[in-house]
Parts: structure tokens; C-alpha cells; sequence
């Protein structure tokens, strides 16, 4: 800017009024309180038109106003000003700096304070003179804001409804003002900006973001970045992120660009955008361009990671980048809410706080699914089986449930709870009933212990109490999951093995353990009267299990035609829908 061309401030055509201590004490309480909420109030905007109200409360009829410089545009824009209307904002943004533009243009446009006593004569005031009539304003002061490098980044303003001369007192507020105007930007760059490229960071881009519209982001990747840092040096690396940005800036602008990790940039645009069209425009310049620093040529790719929504956007850009990495370089993944496995994950999420809240609020639940005697024509056991019921009366089902307790590390609090409701329950009647034990469950170690307590507590004798386990934890043999089941039925309580017929079918650990009963598998027997496979491999299991004279239920009994075949094949015993559902009270 010609600065030789500034018109001086006006300070010489009026007599200067010294400041008087109480005056000090007055900046120096602003000063001091403003300075405090720096310290403690995150939000940039919340100190700025504090400090604009505060200088306003120090000259009557007057008020205050933080201006910045857009390099892009050439032009200064408010800031702050929380006294002035929206239409004084509309007024005073785009104002181009200049000899003529008010003295918030000269003040950036010379970086001096420029004192107008009367804006309708002043020349300096000439292009604002319209809008100043407008508004009813004579006279304003403005104090230039300079950012560590002393460079003008924008003006800080006094503007009063009467014409008047700035006292010393009025110069030093502004001074102490724009002083603090230059803390709290430098703060909020350190906060919001990149301190290499200087474009906006992931907190300025979480800021941006309008949760309420749609959004176009995408995740851009710097291919084979850490290459670059080991072979030419992190110097190389920084100049070579420093024309990366330069770049992007130039085709999407600073407005619309973020250096959000080390090696990854961002780009974010309003509403639905074109993510194929973008992202070919950047490759075909990336393409086209070749970076040159220090004498060394690169030629740099990115991998891509689009989305456009309302919701949840940075998650979704995040999982659509890693998709983009695991594909190879120079790749595009366009994260799609209908078909893409994130959706797994906040169900996962969602559930996982499901069963926590269940914890809390002692909503886990055993319900009750009667097994059919086939001989004595009735029901004789039951297996206790794990719901969750919601305040609302909701009804979650183990399949919802178990799949994330498993891999959240909660089956064993789960067992245990079942344990102890159902021990409970059945303290009431001397009917048989079965509970489910998990792998998890044994590799815990606390099971013998645990039920041995929870059987004196509640007075059930362990022979009433069948543990299932599934079929996989007998037939893998580990050694202490082995010695853990052999203990447990040396102690009284009853052994079964779940979904016989599901994985390896390990005859000689069924006899090893001294299985009480065989469960066989659901899709064994929920086709059987249709399906001769399922019918032969029922019937082999069921000619092992008699030969070893170890007693069989069939599960998912669920017809009257599968039930003739399972009495016609001589097992012992079924469990469907066909005789009892799953309740909270025994049939």
C-alpha cells in the first residue's frame, strides 16, 4: 500500500487533554479483565464483543467496531461489532482500503491511526461519507490491528453520532484495544490455523461445519508423504506441504481449504457438490504440475475420501479415506450411508451403550423357554435365556446384543448377572433349568467359584443347574477350559453341549467330558421333515449319542410335523415354539 500517500493523523488542530489517573485505572480494568477472559474463554468471538462493549461503556454515544482485512478480496469486513445493526454490517463489509475510505480503510491502507472529527468535510472520509450520513455518524477514530510481524490485519474503531476530538484518554483505548484485538487473533490463529501453511486447522473445520445443511468434504492424502520426509529432509517435506496448499488455495480457496493432519488436507464445500468432478480437477492439476524445491522435482498424488451430508460428516470422510488407503494410491472412496459398513459401527456404538444403560439400570433379563420331555409328555426343564427390556417395554433379543457384549469384553458381567436372576427365580420350585457359559466365560476362571457361591446363596442343589456350552469350546480342547468343565461336573452341575453338529463334531471330547446332553443344532432340525440331508445327519447323531447313552434334545422344534419326526427318531427331548416361547414366568 503507498503509504507516502497517508494523510497524517489528526492530532495537532486540537488541545491534548492529559489522562487522568482515574482514566488509567479505567484502561487498566478493561485491560485487566479482558485479558482474564483470553485466559479462560475459548470462543474468540465472546471476547471480541466483550471488548466491544466495554470501550463503547468508556465513550458515551459512540460505537465500537473490529474490522479485518481480507487479502483476498482487498477489502476489510466486521469482525466485531455487536452494537451496530446487520444492516450497518452490510454497510461497512467490503469496504476497499484507500485515501478515501473511512478511517477504518486509511488505517489499514497507511497501518496508522486515523482520527476523523468530522467525517461530512474530512476528505479522507469521502467514500464512506454516504453510507456515515446513513448512519448518522460524524466522527470516527480508528487504531490499526497489527499481528507479530507487524503487519495491518485490520482496524479497531471508535465511531460516534456527534462530532468530537479524540483526548489522550480516547487514543490510549484504542491503542490498549486493538493491543488485545492483536492477543486474542493471534490466539485464535494459533487455535484454529495451520502454523505452516497458515490455512485453516480440523478445530476451524469442526467449527465450520453446519450440522443443520448439507456438506460437501473431502479427505485428501498425501501419497507416500514419509518418503518424502526421510529421503530429502522434513525441511523439503514443509515446502513441499507449503506449495500443496498453495495450490489447493488457488483452485478452491482458502475459505474452502484445511491442513487437518501432517500429510492430509481437506476440502469443504457448501451443499451437494460433484465429489468425481472435484476430485478430477485436482488430479488433472497435481497431473499437469510438477513441484519443484530446492532443485528437486516431485510429482505428488493423493488418495481421496468424499462424502456429502448433514450428519455425522467428519466420521464419514474419515472411514471413506481409510476405504481410499486400502485400495492403494491415488484412489477415490465416496462414503455411501446406504451400502457402507460404517453404518455397522454406530450400530455397534449404539448398541454398546444399549447393554451399559441395561447394566445401569438392572434391565437385563432372564427369560424362560421350556424343554419337552418326549417320553413323560411334558415339560420338565427350562433354559434361561438372556433379554434385555427396555424402559419402554422394548424387548432386545441376544442376537442384537451378544455379537458386541463379546466384543466389548461384557460376557462374563452378562453371565453373571443371568446367574444371579435366574439362580434367584428358581429358588422358588425344583425344576431343572440350564444357563449359558461362553468360552469368555472359562477363560475368566471364575465360573466354579461363582456358582458354587451363588448355589448356597439362593439354596439350589448343582444337579438342578445344566451349563451349555457351545460345541466349539469342548471340541477345541483347551487345556483349562477342559480341567474347568470336568471340575464343574465333579461338583454336581450338569453339562451340555449347545448346537451339537455347528463345527467339528468332537465325539471323543463329548465322552472325555462325560456330556449329561447333546443340544443338536437348529438347522438340523428346523428342516427336517423337508431336507434328507438334515434328516441323516440328525439321525447319525442320535444312533452316537444313544450308543453312548447321552440324552438329546432337539432345538427348534417348531411344527408338529418336525415333531413327529423327532419322536420318531427317539430323542429325548424339544425345545421349539411348537411347545413353549421364551417368558419371563415358567409355563
Amino acid at each position: 500500500m503507498p503509504k507516502e500517500q497517508c494523510t497524517q493523523e489528526d492530532t495537532l488542530n486540537y488541545e491534548i487533554v492529559p489522562i487522568t489517573p482515574e482514566e488509567y485505572n479505567e484502561i487498566l480494568n478493561l485491560q485487566q479483565e479482558l485479558l482474564s477472559l483470553t485466559a479462560h474463554e475459548k470462543d474468540t468471538q465472546t471476547i471480541l464483543d466483550k471488548l466491544c462493549i466495554m470501550a463503547e461503556a468508556l465513550l458515551s454515544n459512540a460505537v465500537a467496531s473490529l474490522m479485518l482485512y481480507d487479502k483476498t478480496d482487498n477489502c476489510i469486513n466486521v469482525k466485531a461489532a455487536p452494537s451496530i445493526p446487520k444492516d450497518g454490517w452490510n454497510a461497512l463489509n467490503g469496504i476497499v482500503p484507500g485515501e478515501h475510505s473511512g478511517s477504518c480503510g486509511n488505517a489499514v491502507y497507511c497501518g496508522k491511526a486515523q482520527y476523523i472529527t468530522n467525517v461530512h468535510k474530512d476528505e479522507r472520509g469521502r467514500d464512506f461519507l454516504e453510507k456515515a450520513k446513513v448512519f448518522n455518524l460524524h466522527s470516527c477514530w480508528s487504531m490499526p490491528v497489527k499481528n507479530e510481524k507487524n503487519e495491518t490485519i485490520g482496524s479497531f474503531a471508535l465511531s460516534s453520532f456527534e462530532k468530537r476530538f479524540p483526548a489522550e484518554f480516547h487514543t490510549k483505548l484504542l491503542e490498549v484495544c486493538a493491543t488485545i484485538a492483536t492477543i486474542v487473533l493471534k490466539n485464535e490463529r494459533m487455535a484454529l490455523y495451520d502454523s505452516l501453511t497458515m490455512l485453516k486447522n480440523k478445530v476451524s473445520l469442526q467449527r465450520d461445519i453446519n450440522s443443520t445443511q448439507y456438506n460437501t468434504l473431502i479427505f485428501l492424502d498425501v501419497n507416500n508423504f514419509s518418503y518424502i520426509n526421510t529421503v530429502y529432509g522434513f525441511k523439503t517435506g514443509d515446502d513441499v506441504l507449503l506449495i500443496i496448499a498453495k495450490m489447493l488455495q488457488k483452485l478452491y480457496s482458502s475459505e474452502n481449504t484445511y491442513r487437518i493432519n501432517a500429510d492430509q488436507f481437506a476440502l469443504m464445500l457448501p451443499g451437494k457438490q460433484n465429489i468425481e468432478t472435484i476430485v478430477s480437477k485436482i488430479q488433472q492439476h497435481f497431473i499437469d504440475t510438477t513441484i519443484n524445491t530446492e532443485n528437486i522435482n516431485l510429482k505428488i498424488s493423493f488418495n481421496y475420501g468424499g462424502v456429502c451430508s448433514d450428519t455425522n460428516i467428519l466420521k464419514c470422510a474419515a472411514l471413506a479415506i481409510r476405504k481410499a488407503k486400502e485400495q492403494g494410491k491415488n484412489r477415490l472412496y465416496i462414503y455411501d450411508e446406504k451400502s457402507d459398513d460404517s453404518k455397522k459401527r454406530a450400530s455397534f456404538i449404539a448398541m454398546n451403550s444399549t447393554i451399559y444403560e441395561a447394566f445401569e439400570n438392572d434391565s437385563i433379563v432372564p427369560y424362560f423357554q421350556g424343554i419337552y420331555d418326549n417320553y413323560q409328555n411334558k415339560i420338565t426343564k427350562y433354559e434361561a435365556l438372556v433379554r434385555i427390556v427396555k424402559e419402554n417395554g422394548e424387548t432386545i433379543a441376544p442376537a442384537e446384543f451378544l455379537e458386541v457384549a463379546r466384543l466389548s469384553g461384557l460376557i462374563p458381567k452378562l453371565t453373571q448377572i443371568m446367574i444371579e436372576k435366574s439362580f434367584k427365580f428358581m429358588s422358588q420350585n425344583d425344576i431343572d433349568f440350564s444357563i449359558n457359559i461362553t468360552e469368555e466365560d472359562l477363560n475368566y476362571q471364575y465360573l466354579l467359584e461363582y456358582l458354587t457361591k451363588k448355589s448356597k446363596e439362593h439354596n439350589i442343589e448343582p444337579y438342578r443347574v445344566n451349563l451349555e456350552i457351545l460345541e466349539g469350546i469342548s471340541a477345541t480342547g483347551k487345556t483349562d477350559n477342559i480341567k474347568q468343565l470336568k471340575e464343574l461336573k465333579e461338583h454336581g452341575f450338569k453339562i451340555y453341549i449347545d448346537d451339537f453338529g455347528t463345527e467339528y463334531s468332537n465325539f471323543e471330547r463329548v465322552l472325555e467330558l462325560d456330556v449329561d446332553i447333546i443340544k443338536i443344532d437348529a438347522k438340523y432340525i428346523k428342516n427336517i421333515d423337508k431336507d434328507k440331508k438334515s434328516y441323516e445327519i440328525t439321525k447319525a447323531i442320535v444312533s452316537f449319542a444313544k450308543n453312548m447313552q447321552i440324552a438329546i434334545v432337539a432345538e427348534f422344534v417348531h411344527s408338529k410335523q418336525v415333531q413327529e419326526i423327532i419322536e420318531e427318531l427317539g430323542i429325548d427331548y424339544s425345545q421349539g415354539y411348537y411347545f413353549s416361547k421364551p417368558s419371563p414366568e415358567l409355563i
